[in-house]
């Protein structure tokens, strides 16, 4: 069996903070999702797609050993999946890099795959019109239907990212036209794998997090600092667990902490709670539910549920459900729940 994850997309929901770095490379949780993900893996033949700001991916050859595949156009999922075929001689383990797995999951996932000819990972959800679906009877798939309609959806059950797919898929994939958005599409195979008599189980996963929104993707940090404090998920080289706080060897800290954090930055006289903050200062502020990226200052400020971009400089402001672009520099502002694309000095 080989392993890849697909890491080829430029994830506009987060801009402007993806704008200088990818989606699966923003800092989450002591880390990213990409390596997150890759640390859930048993595998010494490792792919990733990748295509936007694909030069920051090169770390990760010596990093980890994976092999890199350049998907050159973001032609959709299955687009991304033929790029494959050459290397991939056996089942492929695909998994989606911008989500939360629990650990554990893989393991009951593969338990499966004697059962069928594909799998499909599955999740419960509240809103399913905003994704694929899945029409299934008992643990089999019939279809998935891509975004239906608000309440025409056949399940609250949607495509999860983590598939387990046997040669005949590209088959398929070869013969598919694009979809209406001008995309090949993975999930349209399935559907016509079942269509030619293959059997494509289906396995529940939860919890489960989407990680392309702003609030999903401070979820889906939230959960993964538990799972490490709790000692289900590996802490990344440099950190420890102190009681429900994740310290990094740069941490310098002064102030009150409310857990689950992860700190590797200057605090002082600030209070900090379920956040990330890297490389950074922050003083006389409060943190709460965000993450604070390396080389921002963060000065008599409020911040809550937000993303402060690389090289950001936040004083005297109160941001709240908000991103802000790298390098900007925030004064004397209340923003709440809009995106920051240039700096803003609202002193009067």
């Amino acid at each position: 069996m080989k392993v890849a994850l697909l890491a080829a997309g430029k994830g506009n929901r987060l801009r402007p903070a993806t704008d200088s770095i990818p989606k699966p490379l923003l800092p989450i949780a002591c880390s990213t999702l990409l390596d997150h993900n890759l640390a859930l893996l048993n595998s010494p033949e490792v792919y990733v797609v990748v295509c936007y700001m694909k030069e920051l991916f090169l770390g990760y050859r010596s990093k980890y050993g994976v092999n890199l595949v350049d998907q050159g156009e973001p032609l959709g999922t299955g687009h991304a999946v033929l790029k494959l075929e050459d290397s991939v001689k056996e089942d492929l383990l695909l998994l989606y890099s911008d989500i939360y797995i629990p650990p554990g999951f893989l393991e009951i996932f593969l338990s499966e795959r004697d059962k069928y000819d594909h799998l499909v990972a599955v999740a419960p959800v509240e809103r399913p019109w905003e994704f694929g679906v899945i029409e299934a009877e008992g643990n089999l798939l019939k279809r998935i239907v891509e975004k239906p309609r608000r309440g025409e959806e056949p399940s609250n059950l949607v495509v999860a990212g983590v598939f387990l797919l046997s040669q005949s898929i590209f088959d398929i994939l070869r013969g598919l036209g694009p979809s209406p958005r001008g995309e090949i599409e993975l999930t349209s195979a399935i559907t016509e794998a079942v269509e030619r008599g293959e059997r494509v189980g289906i396995v529940r996963m939860s919890p489960w997090v989407d990680a392309g929104r702003r609030e999903d993707f401070l979820l889906a940090q939230e959960l993964l600092l538990n799972d490490m404090i709790s000692g289900l998920r590996r802490v990344p080289e440099g950190f420890r667990v102190e009681g429900s706080l994740i310290i990094g060897r740069n941490a310098e800290m002064n102030g009150n902490f409310d857990g689950p954090c992860c700190i590797d930055g200057k605090l002082i006289d600030s209070k900090v709670a379920k956040a990330y903050i890297q490389q950074s200062e922050v003083i006389g502020s409060t943190i709460r539910n965000s993450i604070v990226m390396s080389g921002s200052l963060i000065n008599r400020s409020s911040i809550e549920s937000s993303i402060i971009s690389k090289g950001s400089s936040v004083i005297n402001s109160k941001l709240l459900n908000s991103i802000n672009a790298s390098g900007t520099s925030i004064e004397g502002c209340e923003v709440d729940n809009d995106l920051i694309w240039e700096s803003r000095s609202c002193s009067t």
